[in-house]
C-alpha cells in the first residue's frame, strides 16, 4: 500500500499524481513548487522545492514557479 508521502496533488486540477512525477499528466503543470532564481555570472541558482503555497522562496526570497504561474 502506497503511504501519503509517495504522492503529489497538482495544485492546477487536483489530479494524484506519483512521487516521482515532475509534471501532471493530466493538465501539464509542474508538481514542484521551485525557486525560479537561475544561475548566473554573480549567484550559483537556487531552485529550493518549496511548500505548495509559498509564493516566494523561503531561502532566497526570489518568486517561485507556482507564483509565476499563476497557480497562488
Amino acid at each position: 500500500m502506497a503511504g501519503k508521502d509517495e504522492l503529489q496533488t497538482c495544485v492546477r486540477c487536483k489530479y494524484v499524481a506519483g512521487k516521482e512525477d515532475r509534471y501532471c499528466i493530466r493538465c501539464g503543470a509542474p508538481l514542484k513548487n521551485k525557486c525560479t532564481k537561475e544561475k548566473s555570472l554573480m549567484h550559483k541558482g537556487c531552485y529550493k522545492v518549496n511548500k505548495a503555497d509559498a509564493k516566494y522562496c523561503a531561502d532566497c526570497g526570489t518568486e517561485t514557479t507556482f507564483s509565476q504561474l499563476g497557480f497562488i
